[in-house]
């Protein structure tokens, strides 16, 4: 069992990339916005929304700060929505449901300046994934991810009638620590989704019997019968709820439980019983609960209950 505890990718450590931030124009104060007109920002990378028209001289950026601080009186009338990150940015704003979408190919370099052992991918739309660390101009690493699901195909039968299913989560945790490594993605496809990146350091916190996982599903749409038996329905997203089983040293409980008292309040993680995406045993999400079920002599069991996040 790992974990990749992420580390923020930030204006200054991503140094490149092919995808462009034009999704709107550039908020400008000396621009009249109607009521539906979008713009972006450069500052935050978020993509805003004018709810009201003869919008001028209003600034998203702080609009939305003065929102959040409690100690600022909130703006009335309130001159913009977020509807979420710039294309760009959605490869990394923690949100798998709101993809990055580029035709033929979206590729990023990354230079963190701390050490990466592990990256992993959610919601992934691609033919293949390619991941290559470099050290100077020298490469020193590279590996790629066929993004094909072959799991349904046990005949001959399945073969020739099994639809194509791509896989959509990917995961790498042997990605040589560096102090200074330029790490370079390339996704490419037909048309290429990207709902998440994610990297950093990875944590071993014990075995997973049989490299595998207890899981659910956890659906967010509206479903109401009425009083005729009529169904009202709203289709949202929905999430994957994972049961960990992790054997660990007894002599490590004590700083594993350090390392996940260090991720409550919902902070996200990659947890991963296998990095076989086929077992569906790789998620990317917080932990809602964990017990120690049993201790013996040695040994110590921990359940760990982890929601996904959508």
């Amino acid at each position: 069992m790992k974990i990749i505890l992420p580390v923020p990718v930030t204006d200054l450590t991503l140094t490149a990339a092919n995808v462009t931030e034009n999704d709107h124009a550039v908020w400008s104060a000396i621009t009249t916005y109607a009521r539906g007109d979008y713009v972006i920002s450069l500052v935050t990378h978020t993509v805003y929304r004018s709810l009201l028209s003869d919008n001028i001289g209003h600034d998203p950026d702080l609009e939305v700060a003065a929102l959040a601080d409690p100690l600022v009186d909130n703006p009335d009338p309130v001159y913009w929505q977020i509807i979420g990150a710039t294309n760009l940015w959605r490869i990394f704003d923690g949100k798998p449901s709101q993809p990055a979408v580029q035709a033929g190919s979206i590729s990023f370099e990354v230079t963190p300046g701390v050490f990466i052992g592990g990256i992993a991918g959610f919601g992934i739309s691609a033919n293949t994934v390619q991941v290559q660390v470099y050290a100077g101009p020298d490469m020193i690493y590279d590996n790629t991810v066929e993004m094909n699901d072959e799991s349904a195909v046990t005949d001959w039968l399945a073969y020739f009638v099994e639809p194509y299913r791509p896989l959509e989560d990917f995961v790498l945790t042997d990605l040589p620590v560096l102090g200074t490594p330029r790490i370079v993605a390339t996704l490419t496809g037909s048309q290429v989704s990207v709902g998440q990146i994610v990297m950093g350091y990875v944590s071993q916190l014990g075995i997973t019997p049989q490299e595998g996982v207890g899981f659910s599903g956890l659906d967010f749409s509206y479903v109401q019968t009425d009083d005729f038996g009529n169904l009202d329905t709203v289709k949202r997203e929905a999430t994957r709820l994972s049961d960990f089983a992790v054997t660990v040293p007894r002599s490590s409980l004590a700083s594993i439980t350090r390392i996940l008292r260090g991720l409550r309040g919902g902070e996200p993680a990659v947890w991963i019983a296998s990095e076989t995406s086929a077992f569906a045993a790789i998620n990317y999400g917080f932990y809602r609960g964990y017990r120690t079920v049993c201790v013996g002599a040695d040994h110590a069991e921990i359940s760990i209950e982890v929601q996904g996040i959508v």
